[in-house]
């Protein structure tokens, strides 16, 4: 079976690997296992894209873990793309939230083949964050609440507001129960508030969801 040889770039890491080499027929949960020893980013919070057209640059979502390379018609010479969707990644690399990135679609393979299927999408864009971005949402919380975020993880609210070094809008700051983050309430040089290293983290409001007063009593 012949060697595809594609490119791949790590948004969150800002880095980029050319040239990496996979066989046709392996699973895409299997490709995450290998990115996963050159990016550290563990294959669950993998989100991994590839871009067919590079005058649209449209990405395509691979969300089928059990399809192989071959069953999307991978070819060498495509770019893949690895977004991290861990909120520790999310915390140090906000902007991959709110550019004006291509809003993906899902890839579906078939008997007609996917080159047909992606000729049929069209170029999607999330509007550019504003001041008043996740406002809000923001206005639902308070300093104290009690929150989970969408993977997941218990944490409590230190912070909410603007970032000037991070994208428009609002945030929220908090204080992860699990040392799962990467900073200590310093976001970019900024102190938000003071907590153990690797407690703090920052995400948009409506990655979080408040919880009631009879879930606030969970693990703080």
């Amino acid at each position: 079976m012949p060697t595809i040889i594609v490119n791949v770039e790590h948004r969150g890491l800002g880095m980029n690997f050319p040239e990496l080499r996979f066989q046709g027929d392996i699973t895409i949960e299997k490709m995450k296992m290998n990115l996963m020893m050159k990016t550290g980013t563990e294959p669950q919070n993998m989100e991994l894209s590839v871009v067919y057209d590079n005058e649209s640059k449209e990405e395509v979502l691979l969300a089928d873990d059990t399809k192989t390379l071959d069953d999307y018609d991978i070819v060498s010479g495509m770019n893949f793309i690895i977004v991290d969707t861990s909120e520790a990644s999310i915390s140090n690399n906000l902007n991959m939230n709110d550019v004006n990135t291509v809003k993906k679609v899902e890839a579906k393979t078939g008997d007609s083949g996917f080159a047909a299927f992606r000729k049929k999408q069209t170029k999607k864009k999330r509007p550019p964050a504003t001041d008043d971005t996740e406002k809000e949402e923001a206005s639902k919380f308070q300093i104290g609440d009690r929150i989970k975020t969408k993977s997941g993880n218990l944490a409590t609210v230190r912070f909410i507001g603007p970032i000037e070094p991070l994208p428009k809008g609002y945030f929220l700051g908090v204080e992860l129960d699990e040392p799962v983050g990467k900073n200590d309430g310093e976001v970019k040089g900024v102190r938000l508030f003071q907590v153990d290293e690797n407690k703090g983290a920052v995400l948009r409001p409506s990655a979080a969801t408040k919880l009631e007063d009879d879930e606030s009593s969970l693990k703080k």
